[in-house]
This record gives structure tokens, C-alpha cells and sequence, in this order.
């Protein structure tokens, strides 16, 4: 089935002709609980034409999407009142060129992705995405259809004279603007973001941001654009310049790097040892330019004698040769992975080498307590350290518990 906009339609009917077929999906569904609280504070539906516009816009908040579509049509007030009421949206994804679209095309074809999400769990159901590609002068966007109990049907809507691209930033930035711009995370995986007519001037509650992109400056642009610190972020290049392409020093100095608990380059990153260091992230990857096996052993010591980064759990430090082993566990005290180690580990050392890979690894303990330790593997081009060994009480006895972290 297909419907086509022109031009002066697209601005708001791309979402009401998209939400009735959403309707069968789990998007926004308030609880039975969540019901039964707004009837009480409203005292039935009858009552509506009495409310505020305060009063009807808490009401609103507990409606799913396609609710507030069919709300929105009633009449002007009900439209501004819609209109006013933000969505809760936790996540926004915008990706060009997935070449996984089997369900529309056997062939790759170009294309932008939007998600959509609206909780935190992915499996909730909670989510939706539409396929933006150029048809001749216009776009198709395209989507599947899910109702119980038949296949999964596809449909499609054209916009007359537009552009594909633009249109699914636009559509994609409507989403962070229709959620107040309080979305939680932001992935954006595209070749040529149209910065210069974007709408996005701050994120305020964004704690998790995935950015692809060739050009620093484009990361730099996005930087500006949500808090200082983060939970979590991940910076990506084109698989073809992974091992090329450098996000350069000054600009690692951003707090949105140097802060963050958590992140993951699929680049090059020219970290000076001061720098990696200085790091307050418990788990990192990252592909080494200017960090040296001086300042691994540098990183590892801090830990042993309880000056490292709290609750460490792993670090991947790839390089693009293999690292002098020797001068990285210079000073250390090392325990092999022997017999004794494996009998008194349990299954431990099956599961890291099943899940972590396979090498010569080493326990590293620490000074201030020596019930902790880490784990050393060093497989040729990439030194892994992990936090693996807890401090463990049971039956009044204390001991060493191995995981993977």
C-alpha cells in the first residue's frame, strides 16, 4: 500500500499517515496502573472539555502515539494541546547506506535509516524505523507493518520533489524535538549531516552519543551539543579508513572523551601517554598512536598501587604492530596462568579464553588488597587488561572470585 504528500502536506502528515500503522505496535502503551491513576486524577473521560490546558496536558502524557494522532485531529485545542505535550523518547538513530534491508530489496540501494525508541529496553517492543531513498525526484520512505498473528507487511509513503536525505534528518530531528530534546541517546552514522540547516542546539539529558563520521570537526560539532559529561560514547570511522584515519590530540583533550566512563574507538586515536593516563574510563578500546608500552606499564602500576581508575573493568589498546611485551610488564609482579592458577580458578579460565581469546596471560594483584587482581593478555597486536579478580566473602572465609567483567 502507498500513499504519496505533496510538498505542503509533508510538514506534520508524514507522522498522522505513518501513526495508523503503528497502531497495532507496543509504542508508548501506558499500564494498566498508569490508566488507572488518570482516570482518578481527571475523574473519567467525560470531564475533559472541563480540564486546563495544564490538566489535559498531563493527561496527554500518558498516551501512546497513535493515541495523541487521533487526539490531535478532535479539534485546534486538542491539536495545540497534543502539540505541546512532549514525547518521552528515549533513543534516536539516524544511519545511511545499511545494506541489511532484505525485507524490501535483495540489492543495495541508498538509503538513511531512522529509529526510533521509546524505552530504554530494546526488547520492549517500544520502537519503530523508517527507510528514507530517492525515487527519481521524490523520496520513498518505506516500513514494515507489524499485526498479530500475520507476517510483517511492507508499506511505503512517497514525498513529492525532496530530497531523501534531507528529509530523513528532518524526520529524525522532528522525533528529538517532539521528546523536548531530553533524548537519552543519539546514534548518528551519516557521510554528510546537513549541519547547516539542523535544528539541534543542545541535548541536555543526552548521556550516550555513537557518532561515524571522517571529519573531526563534525564530532566537534556534535560535542557542543550535549553535556560535558556522558555515560557512555563511541566514536567510528568508514571501515576503509579504520586503520588511517586519526582523531588527532587537541582534541581528545574534549571532557566528553577525558570523562566519560566508558568509551570505544573504532579508529586511530593519538593519546599521549599524559593523556591515557589522566583517563577517568573504566572500559575503553581504542587503536594506539602515541601511547607507548612505557605508558601501559605506567597505566597498570597506578592500578597495583590503588592509584587507578575506579572500578576498572577492561582496556583494549590495539596497535597497528606488535608491542615490545617485555617492556610493558617491566617492574610487575606477574602470576602465570599454570596449573596451580587454572585448579584454583574454577572454569573462569575456559570462560575468558572462550570469550576474550586465547594467549599467554598473566594475574597482576593489587598492593592495597591483594584479594583483586587484573588480567593481562597480550596477543601480539592488542594489549587486553581486564578486571577480573573481586574480593569475596562466604561462610566467613575470604577469597578471590574470577570473572569477566
Amino acid at each position: 500500500m502507498s500513499s504519496t504528500l505533496e510538498p505542503k502536506e509533508e510538514e506534520e502528515d508524514i507522522f498522522g499517515v505513518f501513526s495508523d500503522d503503528i497502531e497495532h505496535e507496543n509504542v508508548g502503551i501506558a499500564t494498566k496502573k498508569d490508566i488507572d491513576s488518570l482516570l482518578k486524577f481527571i475523574d473519567g473521560f467525560e470531564h475533559w472539555p472541563l480540564l486546563n490546558e495544564d490538566c489535559k496536558i498531563e493527561v496527554v502524557k500518558y498516551l501512546d502515539y497513535p493515541s495523541r494522532c487521533k487526539l490531535e485531529r478532535c479539534s485546534r485545542a486538542d491539536y495545540e494541546v497534543v502539540k505541546k505535550t512532549p514525547i518521552k523518547v528515549y533513543s534516536v538513530e539516524m544511519i545511511d547506506n545499511e545494506k541489511h534491508h532484505f525485507s524490501l530489496s535483495m540489492e543495495p540501494f541508498d538509503n538513511v535509516v531512522v529509529r526510533v525508541q521509546f524505552h530504554h529496553d530494546f526488547n520492549s517492543g517500544k520502537r519503530f524505523e523508517l527507510i528514507f531513498s530517492q525515487l527519481g525526484d521524490d523520496t520513498e520512505v518505506r516500513w514494515l507493518q507489524y499485526v498479530p498473528r500475520k507476517r510483517p507487511e511492507s508499506r511505503n509513503l512517497i514525498l513529492k520533489s525532496c530530497n531523501y536525505y534531507e528529509e530523513a534528518v528532518k524526520f529524525g530531528e522532528k522525533w528529538i524535538k517532539k521528546g523536548n530534546y531530553e533524548v537519552k541517546h543519539l546514534t548518528i552514522e551519516m557521510t554528510n549531516y546537513p549541519i547547516e540547516t539542523s535544528q539541534i542546539k543542545f541535548l541536555p539529558r543526552c548521556k550516550s552519543i555513537r557518532i561515524a563520521t571522517d571529519d573531526v570537526e563534525m564530532f566537534r560539532w556534535w560535542f557542543e551539543r550535549v553535556p560535558d559529561q556522558l555515560v557512555d560514547l563511541q566514536l567510528l570511522t568508514n571501515f576503509d579508513n579504520r586503520d588511517t584515519w586519526t582523531i588527532p590530540s587537541e582534541f581528545l583533550n574534549a571532557s566528553q572523551i577525558m570523562l566519560t566512563p566508558e568509551f570505544y574507538f573504532w579508529c586511530r586515536a593519538a593519546f599521549t601517554d599524559e593523556q591515557f593516563l589522566n583517563l577517568k574510563a573504566n572500559k575503553i578500546s581504542f587503536m594506539c598512536v602515541n601511547v607507548t608500552e612505557d605508558g601501559i606499564n605506567q597505566y597498570i602500576k597506578r592500578w597495583v598501587s590503588g592509584k587507578g581508575v575506579e572500578n576498572f573493568k577492561q582496556a583494549l589498546l590495539w596497535s597497528s604492530s606488535n608491542w615490545d611485551q617485555s617492556a610493558i610488564i617491566r617492574g610487575l609482579e606477574l602470576r602465570p596462568w599454570d596449573s596451580d592458577f587454572r585448579e584454583e580458578a574454577g572454569g573462569f579460565c575456559y570462560d575468558f579464553e572462550r570469550v576474550c581469546g586465547q594467549g599467554t596471560c598473566y594475574q597482576i594483584y593489587s598492593k592495597i588488597d591483594p584479594y583483586e587482581s587484573l588480567t593481562l593478555l597480550m596477543p601480539g597486536d592488542c594489549v587486553a587488561i581486564y578486571g577480573t579478580g573481586r574480593k569475596t566473602e562466604w561462610n566467613g572465609k575470604t577469597y578471590s572470585y574470577y570473572s569477566i567483567p
